[in-house]
């Protein structure tokens, strides 16, 4: 049996809710008319209290029905979406835009303070008019799937900065190799590790995690200190905190010039590079950002 993440099956209740209580206040008029003298429905309706919300109006006056009315209503709401069940699909498209529509509103709104944040690994020139931030984990399939596109373009453009940020979520070895990735940052050597990490295959436990930092030139003994500091969990714990300020709850999350790009979609990618605000056909030379 499937199991779905915390949360996913009341996001999906959200809109037929809201589909509920918007079919029971149309109702209303219908069922309080034929129930009531004339010249009650022709009274002014109450109106909410401040800050009521419609949602909350609605269930209000549903309460205040008798049993026969209140199931009327509710067989009004079941033969409508009986009926149409194409409300349900366009409730939750119009959910899901709203969603969207908010979080690329504080993905922008974040941006230039995710640029300055001195606990990333950035790399690429300083002054490029692009930055291409990743947040990823080293056990996601698709990560390791865009990882390709990422080096492809840190070797062909320079006029991108790529700042890197550890996103453990998956597993206790996500959270090992970023950690492994992390302190080999004090031997100058998170890009070769990162790169190691992100196209090897297997399980990534703790003695593939040495046998890559040896590969990649990392002194075992210093990566093995480094790693227990408490700098690497305060570094894991901020970009954990940003990427929940910014509802990125999955890998690979990519921000181009402060526009969302969920998941490995080179597509959509290769179109927020294009339309990033500078002229890609031409980028202008730059001095290399030594960071990292």
């Amino acid at each position: 049996m499937n199991s779905y993440p915390t949360g996913y099956v009341e996001m999906l209740m959200r809109p037929v809710r809201s589909i509920s209580l918007l079919a029971i206040s149309l109702a209303m008029g219908l069922v309080v008319s034929c129930s009531k003298p004339a010249e009650k429905t022709a009274s002014k309706p109450a109106e909410s209290p401040a800050g009521a919300t419609g949602s909350t109006a609605a269930a209000d006056v549903l309460k205040a029905l008798t049993p026969e009315q209140q199931a009327a209503v509710r067989a009004l709401i079941r033969d409508e979406l009986v009926a149409n069940p194409d409300i349900l699909l366009e409730a939750q498209r119009s959910f899901e835009s709203r969603q969207a529509r908010a979080q690329n509103e504080r993905v922008a709104a974040a941006f230039q303070t995710l640029k300055r944040d001195h606990a990333q690994f950035s790399f690429g020139p300083a002054n490029a008019k692009i930055t291409v931030i990743e947040f990823f984990d080293y056990k996601c399939g698709f990560c390791h799937a865009a990882q390709g596109w990422v080096a492809n373009l840190m070797a062909t453009r320079k006029d991108i900065r790529f700042i890197f940020k550890e996103l453990p979520i998956l597993s206790e070895n996500s959270t090992l190799a970023a950690r492994a990735a992390i302190a080999a940052h004090n031997q100058g050597k998170y890009l070769d590790m990162h790169n190691a990490l992100m196209t090897a295959r297997g399980d990534l436990n703790q003695e593939q995690i040495f046998e890559i930092a040896s590969s990649v030139g990392l002194n075992l003994d210093r990566l093995k200190a480094d790693m227990a500091k408490p700098q690497v969990d305060a570094t894991i714990a901020g970009m954990r905190e940003q990427a929940t300020n910014l509802s990125i709850g999955g890998t690979p999350g990519f921000i181009i010039n402060g526009k969302l790009v969920a998941g490995f979609d080179q597509e959509q990618l290769e179109n927020a590079l294009a339309t990033a605000g500078v002229d890609i056909s031409n980028p202008p030379p730059a001095k290399p950002d030594k960071k990292g």
